[in-house]
């Protein structure tokens, strides 16, 4: 690895378990707040503080041996911090895929640059589409539930109707929901 891909490799790692623990040092203290009386609003702030400040200690420890070791990590350990940075993703724009796809991209990224420093038995398209499947079906499982929420709405039914010139709400729900999960299975596996 070159010492600009190091830099990026760092910078995104650096970053992701800093964000990864502040967000969960945050929500956790969130919950406890929303469900344990007198715990008040500065325990919150301060537990978010201290998730990001915990980080950046991880950082300063294990960054430099987390990036020697980034192509050879464990799939199953890569598949859990993409689960968690999906579902901060998605709560950091609000419903909207657009984390989750950035993560797609940098995933299929991931993959191809692992396959190039460590290649595996010679079947480089089989561990691709695999990358390009899980990223695609947590993009879905994050977007799909958002859309049917949002389909609940009748201004977005109303506004899809006018668009594509459809009279049935079931019609309107059945057609975004078809569409856009094609969509998304065709995005991650083509």
């Amino acid at each position: 690895m070159n010492k600009v891909e190091s830099t990026i490799v760092g910078i995104l790692l650096g970053g992701a378990c800093a964000w990864l623990s502040f967000v969960t040092c945050w929500w956790t203290a969130a919950i406890v707040h929303a469900h344990v009386a007198g715990v008040s609003v500065s325990v919150v702030i301060v537990s978010a503080l201290a998730g990001l400040l915990g980080g950046i200690v991880l950082d300063i420890l294990f960054l430099r041996r987390w990036i020697r070791g980034f192509y050879a990590a464990s799939l199953w350990l890569l598949a859990v911090v993409y689960g968690a940075l999906c579902v901060v993703a998605v709560a950091s724009f609000m419903g909207l895929p657009v984390g989750t796809f950035a993560l797609g991209l940098q995933a299929g990224a991931y993959a191809g640059r692992r396959q190039l420093h460590n290649p595996s038995d010679g079947n480089a398209g089989h561990g691709l589409r695999r990358a390009a499947f899980f990223a695609a079906l947590l993009t879905a499982g994050a977007a799909l539930p958002i859309g049917i929420l949002a389909l609940q709405e009748r201004s977005v039914v109303d506004l899809f109707q006018k668009i594509l010139g459809i009279e049935s709400w079931g019609a309107v729900r059945a057609f975004t929901i078809i569409d856009g999960g094609c969509c998304l299975m065709n995005d991650g596996m083509g």
